[in-house]
């Protein structure tokens, strides 16, 4: 992975960049250095950020990041576990990036919980999110839960191939999926530019080695034989969409 300075970003923060429309306000939770909220204020994508961490450490960083930079007055830090600090915020996006899946689900579900306490509608934002482990669990959370994804980008940086979701809340309790979507999304595989095929051969491959671990285990219970059974099916469908011989 390409290492990010006050002036570049690597692959990875340059796709959810990328992703961001050009509007007021964003929000990063889990900042680290800051640089993502940096780069798009310094490149016009939005006038002022968000900066939040839930750890002392990284966020004094950010903060000396952005002193650095001259944006004390466009980028605000906040120490603060997930979205809690949110609320009146007024931001149209928020980035909820560089975390496992079950962490960032988990952000969501306490996030949807807060907006109803407060009778705060949480589809007034823009979500742009980044699994880095988990993502057929974010995309089923989404979809059961009053999500619908608009957008799937992925990008190869240094050895790890990174997918980014961009999804708004509409409350309407659950979209239909399939086990296959989860796993593999429903708007990349329709597209196929050459990062959804880096994504979709990634996959592929992850999934034929866990299907070659599977199989060399002895006397198989229930839970295995399930497992290799959808592995096979993945497998299966990854090849379809690559066009490969099965």
């Amino acid at each position: 992975m390409l290492k990010n300075t006050l002036t570049e970003i690597n692959l990875r923060l340059k796709m959810l960049y990328d992703m961001i429309p050009e509007c007021t306000k964003i929000g990063d939770v889990g900042t680290d250095h800051g640089f993502l909220p940096i780069y798009a204020v310094e490149n016009d994508r939005c006038k002022y950020a968000i900066a939040s961490d839930l750890r002392e450490g990284p966020l004094k960083i950010a903060k000396n990041n952005i002193k650095n930079s001259g944006l004390e007055d466009n980028i605000q830090t906040m120490l603060c576990p997930g979205l809690e600090g949110y609320i009146d915020k007024d931001c149209e996006v928020v980035v909820i990036a560089g975390m496992g899946g079950i962490t960032l689900c988990s952000i969501l579900d306490d996030w949807i919980k807060l907006c109803k306490s407060k009778n705060y509608f949480p589809g007034n934002i823009l979500y742009i999110l980044q699994p880095n482990t988990h993502e057929h669990l974010v995309r089923q959370f989404l979809w059961d839960n009053g999500f619908d994804i608009t957008c799937e980008n992925s990008v190869r940086d240094g050895a790890h191939v990174y997918l980014g979701l961009k999804c708004t809340y509409d409350n309407i309790q659950k979209k239909d999926y399939t086990q296959a979507d989860c796993y593999m999304g429903k708007i990349m595989r329709k597209r196929m530019n050459d990062n959804d095929k880096v994504y979709y051969e990634n996959l592929l491959k992850k999934h034929n080695h866990i299907l070659s671990g599977l199989l060399h285990r002895k006397e198989p219970d229930k839970e295995t034989t399930e497992r290799i059974n959808l592995s096979k099916m993945l497998i299966k469908e990854l090849k379809d969409i690559l066009n490969l011989k099965v």
